[in-house]
C-alpha cells in the first residue's frame, strides 16, 4: 500500500503559522498586542490566497491590515 505525500511549500506553511497567530490573538485584543497579531496573522494570511487567485479576499485581507495597523496607532 503506497502513501501519497504531498509537498507543503512555503505559503501553506506561512498561512498555517498565520492561522495559527490567529487563534491567539483575540483573546489578547484588549492590549495593543492582540491588534498587532492580528495584523501579522492576516498579513500572513494573504499570499496563500493571492496564490488562489482569489482577489476579492486578497483585497479583504489588505483591508483589514491596514485597518489593524492604524488601530494599533489608535490613528482610528
Amino acid at each position: 500500500m503506497k502513501t501519497i505525500k504531498k509537498k507543503i511549500d512555503l505559503t501553506d506553511k506561512v498561512a498555517y503559522m498565520g492561522t495559527g497567530v490567529l487563534l491567539v490573538a483575540p483573546y489578547l485584543v484588549s492590549y495593543q498586542i492582540g491588534f498587532v497579531l492580528l495584523a501579522l496573522g492576516i498579513a500572513m494570511l494573504t499570499p496563500q490566497v493571492y496564490k488562489a487567485k482569489q482577489w476579492n479576499l486578497v483585497l479583504l485581507n489588505i483591508s483589514s491590515v491596514i485597518g489593524y495597523t492604524l488601530q494599533v496607532f489608535n490613528v482610528i
